[in-house]
């Protein structure tokens, strides 16, 4: 009887687990927008911290300046990238010409030593190209994805807005929703334990992040690979999408090196070079400063990877780590889904005074 109440529950939490995975899927377009508002609020609300804990002034400032210096804080960074994206188009339709000479000269090198003849060149491809493509439509298409982006990013900033506001009614609709003060009280504390755990698991990455970033650019100069600040932030970004991230940023400077030099000489430098300080941080930094803070084990992150980049594409790979850790407190809140908790962590330790004996 007992065992068949088990496949009951088992059988019916798959399909509660399929149906939420269906309408996370479909639902993609409004979930995706919301989700990502929250983090931006999250963030800011993060940086309105980093400014009121700054030496000297900090604490002396009024909490609409520290939201003010916050938001300046933002929009210098996310300006800045946006010039630096701008300068290094520019930069690369300028040398574009001497990329193609010299992937012209790979190719020929390269055909050389497989015996192969009459290659064709760029100019024959290009065209070849023009003569093939309806440049109507993909003038079109790409006017129809600029305007999609800039709507979805209005969208976003809009959500982010709302839960901004919405948060200082938050304790009093905990309150209200469980009936009592001591259950918005547990509420509150759930919270506060997934925004400390996500916060540590974030200034952590980004430290790493940054080590990896600072390291692969001082390589690329050495190496002398063009635009390495713009490839350096971009090694910073994705090195928080777990395992994959770091290989496909480090790819594309180390495929630039072909069409730079002409030659497989710096590529194989860069390869070995770049990879070998995400090998290092990766294996010996990071588990060390990480520790505990996260308690999610290894296959759970990349089975989340796979289900969430799935789901939800680029937007689901960086957001998997903050997602699979607040399942892990929420499972851990209830009776009957702490056996999920254990699974989904590291050591089995879900409780935070047994994750401190831990330690």
């Amino acid at each position: 009887m007992a065992m068949t109440d088990n496949l009951q529950r088992l059988a019916a939490g798959a399909v509660l687990a399929l149906a939420i995975g269906y309408i996370l899927h479909i639902g993609r377009g409004i979930l995706i927008p919301l989700v990502l508002g929250l983090f931006i609020a999250y963030v800011f609300w993060t940086v309105v911290a980093w400014v009121r804990n700054a030496p000297v002034i900090g604490r002396r400032l009024p909490d609409w300046l520290a939201h003010v210096g916050a938001l300046v804080l933002i929009t210098l960074v996310i300006w800045g990238l946006v010039l630096m994206v701008i300068q290094n188009i520019a930069m690369v339709e300028r040398q574009l010409p001497t990329y193609r000479a010299n992937l012209e000269v790979l190719i020929e090198q390269v055909a050389g030593l497989l015996g192969l003849e009459d290659v064709p060149t760029f100019s024959q491809l290009g065209d070849e190209i023009v003569a093939r493509v309806d440049l109507g439509r993909v003038v079109g298409g790409a006017v129809g994805i600029v305007s999609a982006l800039i709507g979805n990013l209005i969208v976003v900033f809009v959500y982010t807005a709302f839960i901004m506001i919405e948060r200082l009614a938050l304790v009093t609709k905990l309150e209200r929703l469980t009936g009592s003060a001591e259950g918005g009280r547990r509420m509150a504390k759930a919270l506060g334990e997934i925004s400390g755990r996500i916060g540590r698991y974030l200034s952590l990455k980004a430290f790493v992040s940054a080590i990896v970033g600072a390291g692969s650019w001082v390589i690329m100069r050495l190496i002398g690979i063009d635009y390495a600040e713009f490839w350096a932030v971009l090694i910073f970004v994705f090195n928080f999408i777990p395992y994959v991230g770091s290989f496909f940023a480090v790819l594309l400077p180390v495929m630039l090196t072909l069409v730079q030099f002409g030659a497989i000489g710096p590529f194989l430098v860069a390869l070995v070079s770049l990879t070998g300080v995400q090998l290092v941080v990766g294996n010996f930094l990071e588990p060390r400063l990480m520790g505990r803070s996260l308690n999610l084990s290894p296959i759970v992150i990349l089975l989340a990877l796979a289900a969430w980049s799935s789901l939800w594409g680029v937007v689901g790979a960086f957001l998997c780590v903050p997602i699979t850790v607040i399942m892990l407190i929420v499972f851990s809140e209830f009776q009957t889904t702490r056996p999920l908790a254990i699974l989904l962590s590291q050591d089995g330790r879900i409780d935070p005074e047994e994750q401190a004996e831990g330690t």
